[in-house]
């Protein structure tokens, strides 16, 4: 790296950094190295605090391989230092330090520099500060330790072409080896796309028909790369293939419960073994024995619209079964990533839990989030018995 490289780092991350709890010249870090990464980010942040486990494992792997070396910068967008020291400490690079007012958090140099406005956010310069990369969160998530390949043109290239192939197979739903406006459309619907998007992008797709059949065989469709709303054509083809995949698994889940009735029904829905309070296991057939309805409520902590609704539904059930015990059954179906959360949150709540461990009743893919069709936002539905 030459001296203008350095500077240029100097510039926007400022002359000192930390190494853990000490600091070192910025000169020292970046000098020498093929890449520099500046990452921002902050712990308040659900989808950084997601992305950074998956960065430091590509990052440690990467410093195992050897090859092209990389340099990491955390700028934290984090609002007291006490959450910056409490995320830093476990990442395995270098940061700048929260003292330094002028180069961290939305307002600092790199962020406006990089006119950053959302996070994460991960940019990968050369050595001596060429932008590669502005969108590498994309890049790392999908490509793990392999990313620093993408930077190389040729391997890029080569990458792509392997991934409109992909994207191909997956949109052709019919397997006849072309697709058509009606194959497009339902692909982006799979993946939840606005109707105004998807019809943008039939629009943007078709301009490859260059033989003006109405629709696009492979070797027009794979012309060139393609990607939507910075989504790249490998994150495009493992969407729809998981899409397609889970409406199947629903398919197969409504004709599973389609012959069952009553207690069989809700047992095979919900598992035979409920929580109940205080963190006491029972049959559901107790559980919801005599009950006229049974509400399935699937929700989970880390998601501030359920977290805002459920104090509502528990006032609503209280007052429900203050004047008929009879009436309802409430059971929650968590869809929490780990057994803590999801029994602080369930403490919250005035009835029953399906239990942390049956994985086949919880989460999004659980028999009752298959038969319901849930895709991530909480459900409370209400069945007789």
């Amino acid at each position: 790296m030459s001296g203008k490289g350095t500077k240029f780092f100097e510039s926007l991350l400022g002359p000192k950094l930390l190494e853990g709890d000490k600091e070192v010249d910025i000169k020292s870090v970046v000098d020498g190295k093929d890449y520099v990464a500046i990452y921002h980010s902050a712990h308040w942040c659900p989808p950084c605090r997601r992305f950074t486990p998956a960065f430091i494992k590509a990052y440690e792997e990467i410093q195992k391989k050897g090859g092209k070396s990389l340099a990491t910068v955390f700028v934290t967008c984090d609002k007291s230092e006490g959450q910056f020291k409490e995320y830093f400490k476990d990442m395995p690079w270098h940061a700048v330090p929260f003292s330094a007012g002028e180069y961290k958090g939305f307002g600092g140099k790199s962020a406006k520099h990089l006119k950053v406005n959302g996070i994460p956010s991960l940019s990968i310069f050369d050595g001596e500060g060429k932008l590669i990369e502005s969108q590498g969160v994309g890049v790392v998530s999908e490509n793990g330790a392999d990313f620093l390949k993408m930077l190389d043109p040729e391997e890029k290239k080569k990458a792509e072409s392997a991934a409109m192939e992909s994207l191909f197979a997956a949109m052709d739903l019919n397997g006849d080896g072309y697709i058509e406006k009606s194959e497009i459309e339902k692909c982006f619907g799979l993946i939840g796309a606005p109707p105004h998007i998807t019809q943008q992008e039939v629009q943007t797709l078709l301009t490859r028909d260059t033989d003006g059949d109405g629709k696009l065989n492979k070797k027009e469709f794979c012309v060139a790369t393609y990607s939507v709303a910075g989504r790249s054509p490998k994150w495009l083809a493992e969407a729809v293939g998981e899409r397609l995949k889970e409406a199947k698994k629903k398919e197969e889940a409504k004709k599973e419960f389609a012959s069952l009735k009553g207690m069989d029904f809700f047992k095979a829905l919900l598992g035979d073994k409920l929580l109940g309070k205080p963190d006491k296991e029972l049959s559901t057939e107790t559980a919801l024995d005599g009950k006229e309805y049974v509400g399935v409520y699937l929700s989970a902590h880390w998601c501030p619209p359920c977290k805002r609704f459920t104090p509502k539904l528990a006032e609503a059930f209280a007052m429900i079964e203050s004047k008929d015990a009879k009436k309802l059954a409430m059971v929650f179906v968590t869809c929490d990533r780990d057994e803590g959360s999801f029994k602080g949150y369930w403490g919250s709540m005035p009835w029953n839990a399906v239990p942390f461990s049956a994985k086949d009743y919880t989460g999004f893919n659980s028999k009752a989030g298959m038969f319901l069709g849930v895709e991530g936002f909480q459900l409370c539905t209400c069945m007789d018995m």
